[in-house]
């Protein structure tokens, strides 16, 4: 008969099973007694493994002859049974366990050397809840998760930043349903990632609907911003408990496929409210109190059947025929910080400028407003018009620039830009970049974005160094290009994307050749951390080049993580030979997932991977109509549930939530069962 019971040390948990070992009263002890000799003691210690992975377990079985006991000691204590098992949990490190038997004639000991490989962890798991799950408009609810194996956590969705590993956090006030992701993953190592949805009941009869625009001058670097809202007027703070609290916070939110924000407060009762913009919301814990800078407060009065209240520009400056400005070189002349510039939709010959002011908006209306270059701008010291460098040199800091096309770029030394950029958190959203000697050129210097954009037919020539975007370095390892939802095709010999940011996230975009002359696809010059998500890049047979990706073709830039992650992403070579992914052989890291990798040549160059799964290589993969570049899937296609969900890793996800659509627009990825590989989801 066996007995079990468990008990718990500290840092491991030992389960023991005791034998219970029968004596007999028959004539051999009879017979030693009177001999007045006892044998001494004899032990069998075993261990089930000499060599286990950090977070195993290891069985020690032991079974002992003539004793009267035993005593544990080194890596486990305490006495023991004379013979039986143990299973010692949770090894973190090399054990060494020893057990000593005695009687009155003497002890024996063995010991077992446990080897604990920490190279090898088990995959992270992850615990993740919110209570309650249904709440009422205007309600919270509190998120609690629990992560193992795990170094650190990244959230999305609707909130974000990183997490420690386990924690409970409050929601904000929540106006309609939404969905919170956890993403834990080990240092370089596998990730796990985890959603719950807040359910938000409907609004009751009688309460009321807020909403309106909010002006792209109010929204931040890396947030759009959030609405507060307060009970009656008063002036705006934080939330840190007390009564002055707001009793509303939503998120500002970008309006799909376009530059235009707005926000909605689903359920108020009538009554008089203060509302205000803040970017500081992440930073706003509510048992403390936080230094946040409001703008744009109002005082509304909302009415049963809903109210508007927009968010406008403080200060508009207009350019176009019979505006305040007929060009935009007199406009930014006139300019302060935080003004907001509209140019009505139409060509401006030749409005060569420099912008030195922080805070600016300069933004298209009634359609893109065009800035055509038809003269070289020369350099001349002092001389804005002259400057030597661009169509529009930007140097303030945090500029939008909305709904402009630039063409006709042209300098003295063949390497001039429709955007020079020397700015600091620049933001380009919906530009068109034409036949200029460079689409964009300049620093990555704090988050340089570029989104809803198309870039077609830059480059000068056979000289090879200008190219559709090329992004130079900035001055810091936090400095980093996003460039998303663009189409980036037809260059002229130069590269669709050459990057030497710091830190690279390129995602959901077309990157195409086409029948252009391009060479590199993407080309991640000098390395650094660069994730490649659910993008289409179609290398043409007019390409100079054969790789469609190189990763550190010019060498790895000290100062900066080389890790390169490429997921979701549809590649396809119309050219004869040539390699998919050309990557400098001492990078870091190296991750393929889900990718399709259609046409010919070589997936890999120069290393391979350190995870690869869920990839599709085949000539024919079932594209919709590859001829006609449409490279959607087929019912039949064999990349349907090729794919895997991936989780995150270095703080971003890698699982897809949108998919390119025509005209440098975006489009949400429905994933209804397995993910499929490349860029698309077939739909059902």
């Amino acid at each position: 008969m066996f007995n079990a019971t468990t008990i718990r040390w500290s840092p491991i948990t030992v389960a023991i099973v005791l034998g219970i070992t029968a004596c007999s009263s028959g004539g051999d002890s009879d017979a030693d007694n009177a001999q007045g000799s006892l044998p001494s003691p004899a032990l069998s210690f075993t261990a089930s493994a000499a060599t286990v992975n950090e977070g195993d377990s290891v069985t020690l079985t032991w079974d002992s002859a003539n004793a009267d006991s035993c005593e544990a000691s080194d890596d486990w204590t305490g006495s023991k049974s004379l013979d039986g098992n143990e299973t010692i949990q949770g090894l973190a490190a090399d054990s060494q366990f020893t057990l000593t038997c005695r009687n009155s004639t003497g002890s024996v000991s063995e010991t077992r050397s446990i080897t604990v490989n920490s190279s090898v962890r088990p995959a992270p798991t992850l615990s993740f809840t919110a209570a309650p799950s249904v709440i009422d408009a205007n309600g919270t609810s509190q998120l609690l998760w629990t992560a193992e194996n795990a170094d650190s956590c990244v959230a999305s969705g609707a909130w974000g930043g990183t997490k420690p590993v386990s924690g409970a956090e409050g929601t904000t006030a929540l106006a309609a349903d939404a969905r919170f992701e956890l993403s834990c993953s080990q240092n370089q190592g596998p990730s796990v990632s985890r959603a719950v949805t807040v359910s938000v009941r409907p609004p009751s009869q009688g309460q009321s609907v807020l909403s309106g625009a909010v002006d792209s001058s109010y929204v931040g670097v890396e947030t759009s911003g959030f609405v507060y809202v307060f009970s009656g007027d008063v002036a705006p703070d934080d939330r840190d408990g007390g009564s002055d609290d707001p009793v509303f916070v939503t998120p500002v939110i970008q309006t799909e496929n376009s530059c235009s924000f707005s926000y909605q407060v689903p359920q108020l009762s009538s009554g008089r409210y203060t509302i205000a913009v803040t970017d500081g919301q992440t930073t706003d814990r509510p048992d403390q109190n936080d230094q946040l800078t409001f703008r744009g407060r109002q005082v509304v009065d909302v009415q049963q059947s809903g109210s508007v209240a927009d968010f406008i520009a403080e200060r508009v400056l207009t350019v176009g025929p019979g505006r305040d400005y007929s060009n935009v070189a007199a406009a930014v002349s006139a300019a302060n910080a935080g003004d907001v510039i509209e140019i009505d939709a139409g060509v401006y010959e030749d409005d060569v400028v420099v912008i030195r002011d922080n805070d600016l908006v300069l933004r298209g209306v009634g359609g893109r407003a065009h800035i055509r270059g038809n003269r070289e701008i020369g350099f001349q010291s002092g001389n804005d018009r002259q400057n030597g460098k661009g169509l529009w040199v930007l140097r303030g800091s945090r500029i939008r620039v909305e709904n402009i096309e630039f063409s006709g770029a042209d300098v003295v030394d063949d390497n001039g830009a429709g955007i020079r950029n020397e700015a600091r958190d620049l933001t380009i959203c919906n530009g068109f970049f034409h036949d200029n000697e460079n689409g964009i050129l300049g620093g990555a210097y704090g988050t340089l974005t570029i989104e809803y954009s198309e870039f077609d037919n830059n480059g000068y020539g056979e000289i090879g160094r200008t190219h559709n975007v090329y992004i130079d370095d900035g001055t810091s390892s936090t400095d980093k290009l996003v460039f998303r939802h663009n189409y980036s095709h037809r260059s002229n010999v130069g590269h669709l994307l050459k990057t030497r940011a710091y830190q690279n996230i390129v995602t959901f975009n077309n990157l195409s050749d086409e029948d252009g002359t391009g060479s590199y696809n993407i080309d991640v010059s000098n390395g650094g951390l660069t994730f490649v998500i659910g993008n289409i890049i179609q290398q043409g047979p007019g390409s100079g080049n054969g790789a469609i990706i190189a990763y550190g073709p010019e060498g790895l830039s000290g100062g900066r993580d080389h890790n390169l992650y490429v997921a979701h992403n549809t590649f396809v070579n119309d050219r004869s030979g040539g390699s998919f992914l050309q990557v400098n052989g001492s990078t870091s890291l190296l991750w393929s997932l889900n990718n399709i990798f259609a046409g010919g040549g070589t997936v890999y160059s120069g290393r391979s991977p350190d995870s690869e799964a869920g990839n599709v290589v085949a000539g024919d993969p079932g594209f919709a109509d590859r001829s006609g570049r449409n490279y959607r899937l087929n019912p039949g296609s064999v990349a349907i549930d090729a794919g895997s969900t991936l989780g995150s890793a270095d703080g971003q996800s890698l699982d897809p939530q949108y998919q390119y659509l025509e005209d440098a627009r975006r489009e949400l990825r429905i994933i209804t069962a397995q993910p499929d590989a490349g860029a698309y989801e077939s739909q059902p």
